[in-house]
C-alpha cells in the first residue's frame, strides 16, 4: 500500500499546477520539493512500526484475516447467487407448464389497423 501511495505521489508531483488554481498565498511546490518531502515521510513510515509495535501487529492481523473475509464473502455472495438463479428457474419452469388458451388475442394496443 506504502508503494503505490508513494508513485502515485510521484506521479502527481511531475503534473505542472497553473499558479491561477491555487489558494492566495500558496505557492507551487516543485517535483524535487515534492520528492524530498516524500522522503522524509517514508522513512518516517519506516520506523513507525519500532515505534508501534502492537498498532503494526494489529495492522498485520487485519491485513492476514482480510484474505479470509474476501472468501466468506465470496462464498455468500456466490450462495445468495445461486438460491436467486434457482428460484428464477423455477419460475420459469411453472410458466412453461401453463397451457395457452385457445382463445383469439384480445390485448388492444391502441393502433389502427390497416385495410
Amino acid at each position: 500500500m506504502f508503494r503505490t501511495i508513494f508513485w502515485l505521489g510521484l506521479v502527481i508531483a511531475f503534473i505542472p499546477v497553473n499558479p491561477a488554481d491555487l489558494k492566495e498565498g500558496q505557492r507551487p511546490v516543485s517535483p524535487f520539493e515534492t520528492l524530498g518531502a516524500m522522503r522524509s515521510v517514508i522513512s518516517d513510515m519506516t520506523g513507525f512500526c519500532e515505534r508501534n509495535p502492537s498498532t503494526c501487529e494489529t495492522g498485520s492481523e487485519i491485513a492476514s484475516q482480510f484474505g479470509a473475509k474476501a472468501r466468506a464473502g465470496g462464498v455468500y455472495l456466490s450462495a445468495l447467487l445461486d438460491n436467486a438463479s434457482q428460484a428464477m428457474q423455477s419460475e420459469a419452469k411453472q410458466g412453461e407448464t401453463l397451457q395457452p388458451d385457445d382463445s383469439p388475442d384480445t390485448t388492444h394496443t391502441g393502433s389502427i389497423a390497416r385495410q
